[in-house]
C-alpha cells in the first residue's frame, strides 16, 4: 500500500515532496500505428480543453490549457496539443538553461508552437520555423513533437533530439545536457523499459506506462492521456485513475466549431459518489508536548483520488492529497494539555465529501513525580551523557 507521510510540529508543516516538476512523454511506432502518451504533472487541478476548428488555410486543433502564469486569471497556456494532421505537441518543465545559439533572431510575437499547429503538418516543418526565431523564451522547458509519420523530436531550444529507433522518451532533464540537472530520472528509466520490453503497440500497454510512471504528492499527475495520432484519437485520464477513461475524437472535436470543456467536468457524470468515512488509527491519550502519530485511511467507490482536511482540533489544521483511494498516511502532532476531537474528512477530486472522521484525544496535565522525572531521564539519557562526560 503507497503511503504519503507528513510531519507536523509546532505549527510547522513538512510534506515529504516528490519531483518538484515531473511530467512523462513517450511515442512509438509500428506498423501504421502511431502513438504519444503522457502525464502531466502539475500543481494545478483545473485545466482546460478548448476546440478550434480550420478556418482561413488553418488547421483545426484541440488544446489542453493551464492558467500561467498563477497571478493573471485571464490568461491560459496550452501545455499540449493536437491538430487534425495528427501533429502532437507536449511541453515539459527542465532546470534553467538560457538558449543561446538564436539570440540573434526575432522573437515571434504569439504562442510559437501554437502557431505551429495551426500552419503544420510535420515535425520538420515546425523545426524550419523554430530555426527562424529567438528561442531564448525557452530556459526553462522543452518541446515534444510527433507526427502521424512517426517522426519525433525534442526541441530544448539549442538543440534538437530527433528520435532514434522505435521510440523516444522524455522527461525533465536535458537529454543534450544531462549533467544539467535532475537526471537520473526514474520515470525516464521506466517508460525506457517498457517500451524496450513492449510485445504489442496498444493504447492499452501505453496506459500501463502512464500509470508506471504517474506521480502523486504536491505535483501529482492531474490528467494523462494517450493519442492514437493514426486515427486522431486521445484517450484521456483524469489524475491517476487508469479505469476510467474519456474517447475523444479530435476530427469529430474540430468539425463542431470552437467549444471548450471544463476537464474534470468530463469524468464527473452526476453519478459521483463521495468517498467512505476516514479512519483515523492512533493513540487516544497522551502527555503534552509529546509528537503522537496517527494513520488515516479513506476509499472511494469510484477509484477516483483523494485530499483530505485534517483538523486536530486545536485550531491547528492541514490539507493532504490528492492520493489514491486506499492508500494511507500518516501525520504528527503534539497537543498541550487538554481534550480535543480530532477530525478528517476525505473529498474526491470532483467535489464529493464524506463525513468527518472523528477521535476523542485527552491530553491530561502531566504531574510531577519521581516517575515521571525518572521517565524524563531515561528519555533524554543521550543528552545528559553528553554533558556529564
Amino acid at each position: 500500500m503507497k503511503k504519503a507521510i507528513i510531519i507536523f510540529l509546532l505549527s510547522l508543516t513538512l510534506i515529504i515532496p516528490t519531483t518538484v516538476s515531473a511530467c512523462t512523454g513517450f511515442t512509438a511506432t509500428e506498423d501504421n500505428l502511431v502513438l504519444m502518451g503522457n502525464n502531466e504533472d502539475w500543481y494545478d487541478p483545473d485545466p482546460y480543453i478548448r476546440v478550434h476548428p480550420a478556418q482561413q488555410g488553418r488547421h483545426g486543433r484541440l488544446f489542453i490549457e493551464f492558467q500561467w502564469p498563477p497571478d493573471n486569471p485571464s490568461y491560459f497556456v496550452p501545455f499540449t496539443g493536437i491538430n487534425d494532421q495528427g501533429l502532437c505537441f507536449d511541453s515539459f518543465l527542465h532546470p534553467y538553461k538560457k538558449p543561446v545559439n538564436s539570440q540573434n533572431k526575432p522573437y515571434f510575437n504569439g504562442d510559437l508552437m501554437a502557431y505551429c499547429l495551426e500552419v503544420c503538418t510535420t515535425i520538420y516543418e515546425v523545426i524550419d520555423i523554430f530555426d527562424q526565431y529567438n528561442l531564448g523564451f525557452m530556459d526553462d522547458f522543452q518541446y515534444f513533437i510527433v507526427d502521424r509519420n512517426g517522426d519525433s523530436a525534442i526541441i530544448e531550444g539549442d538543440e534538437v533530439i530527433y528520435r532514434q529507433g522505435d521510440y523516444q522518451v522524455v522527461t525533465n532533464f536535458l537529454q543534450s545536457d544531462p549533467d544539467h540537472g535532475w537526471y537520473p530520472c526514474w520515470r525516464y528509466d521506466t517508460a525506457v523499459d517498457m517500451l524496450e520490453n513492449m510485445e504489442d503497440l496498444t493504447v492499452e500497454y501505453f496506459t500501463e506506462i502512464c500509470d508506471a510512471t504517474h506521480q502523486e504528492g504536491n505535483y501529482p499527475t492531474v490528467y494523462s492521456y494517450v493519442n492514437d495520432l493514426t486515427n486522431n484519437i486521445m484517450y484521456l485520464y483524469h489524475y491517476y485513475n487508469y479505469d476510467k477513461v474519456v474517447i475523444l475524437d479530435v476530427d469529430q472535436e474540430i468539425s463542431q466549431g470552437f467549444h471548450e470543456y471544463y476537464l474534470p467536468d468530463l469524468f464527473n457524470h452526476g453519478d459521483n459518489r463521495p468517498p467512505s468515512t476516514p479512519i483515523i488509527d492512533g493513540p487516544s491519550s497522551g502527555k503534552p508536548g509529546r509528537m503522537y502519530y496517527y494513520t488515516i485511511i479513506a476509499s472511494d467507490p469510484d477509484g477516483d483520488a483523494i485530499s483530505y482536511t485534517i483538523d486536530f482540533g486545536d485550531g491547528t489544521t492541514l490539507e493532504n492529497g490528492p492520493l489514491p483511494p486506499g492508500s494511507d498516511f500518516t501525520v504528527s502532532h503534539m497537543w498541550s494539555k487538554g481534550t480535543y476531537t480530532m477530525k478528517v474528512k476525505a473529498s474526491d477530486v470532483y467535489g464529493a465529501e464524506s463525513e468527518w472522521g472523528t477521535l476523542e484525544i485527552s491530553i491530561p496535565r502531566t504531574r510531577f513525580s519521581l516517575q515521571s522525572v525518572f521517565e524524563f531521564i531515561v528519555e533524554h539519557l543521550s543528552f545528559f551523557l553528553r554533558y556529564l562526560t
